[in-house]
């Protein structure tokens, strides 16, 4: 769930564009809480990227995601993930 849910967040990824014009780069560490349904019940930052801009960015693409396909062999419960979404201009 882990890869999947990585590639689903950096395919809905948008830099925003205030941070795009300040160029500002970095990497937020989010805390998830998956039910077992998929379905993304808590995002919260658990280290900042230091811009808030960016967590803000970050937080809303993951609940834009909103539930994550478990594989078909997973036990369906409760998981608990630390994502890092990572903004760097390119």
């Amino acid at each position: 769930a882990g890869a999947l849910l990585r590639r689903l967040v950096s395919e809905s990824l948008t830099y925003p564009s205030a941070a795009i014009r300040r160029s500002l780069t970095g990497t937020v560490q989010l805390e998830l809480e998956i039910k077992p349904s998929g379905v993304i019940s808590r995002v919260e930052v658990a280290t900042s990227s230091s811009h808030r801009v960016l967590d803000e960015a970050a937080v809303d693409t993951v609940r834009r995601v909103g539930r994550v396909p478990f594989p078909p062999n997973f036990l369906p419960q409760p998981v608990r993930v630390r994502l890092p979404v990572v903004f760097e201009l390119r």
